[in-house]
């Protein structure tokens, strides 16, 4: 999910897009996308964000990451790494499901950096891309044409509905099966 929301960032005009990552598999997939990829076992990605902006920050980052994290604002989880790596006055866009019900923050600090928390999901649960777009329309579009490249992520692709309970299973256990991504189900009628 990050790879993508790099490689549309970039098709949408962003400067410099970079992807932090532990898996040196999806590293490299990320830079035949043209994406600059940081190594988040050799290097603190706070950091390197840091270095690499002349120590303001991104504009926008993007947190592909669910699972248990416990803070916003401190420690080591991912969102406490975007909200140390945005500039302030910069947006967050969290993208992974928590799978904790709650995510402590230092309400001063947020305040003192202004941030913007944005979760773009519609009525209908898709991102916006404006007033008469969605990203349910746009990313078959960009995907379709070649300008967003998701095929190195397919290492399943599973037939019907029936097939739900193992997407769930490979999604959940990817390193198991050696998914880079979540499992895809196909339905056609």
């Amino acid at each position: 999910m990050g790879q993508q929301c790099g490689q549309v960032a970039s098709h949408l005009g962003a400067d410099r897009v970079y992807t932090v990552d532990i898996a040196e598999e999806k590293l490299d997939v990320a830079v035949d996308a043209g994406l600059i990829p940081i190594n988040g076992r050799e290097s603190d990605p706070v950091a390197e964000i840091r270095d690499r902006t002349d120590g303001i920050g991104a504009d926008v980052v993007f947190t592909a990451v669910g699972g248990e994290q416990t803070s916003m604002t401190d420690g080591s989880d991912p969102r406490a790494q975007a909200f140390r790596m945005v500039r302030s006055g910069g947006t967050i866009v969290p993208r992974g499901i928590l799978t904790n019900d709650e995510i402590a923050f230092d309400s001063k600090a947020m305040r003192m950096k202004a941030i913007d928390i944005v979760h773009p999901l519609s009525p209908r649960g898709v991102s916006s891309t404006g007033p008469n777009g969605d990203l349910g329309t746009l990313a078959p579009q960009l995907v379709a044409s070649g300008r967003i490249s998701i095929e190195p992520f397919v290492d399943y692709e599973l037939d019907g509905l029936e097939s739900f309970g193992r997407a769930v299973e490979i999604t959940t256990n990817k390193g198991e099966y050696g998914a880079l991504g979540p499992a895809q189900i196909v339905v056609s009628e």
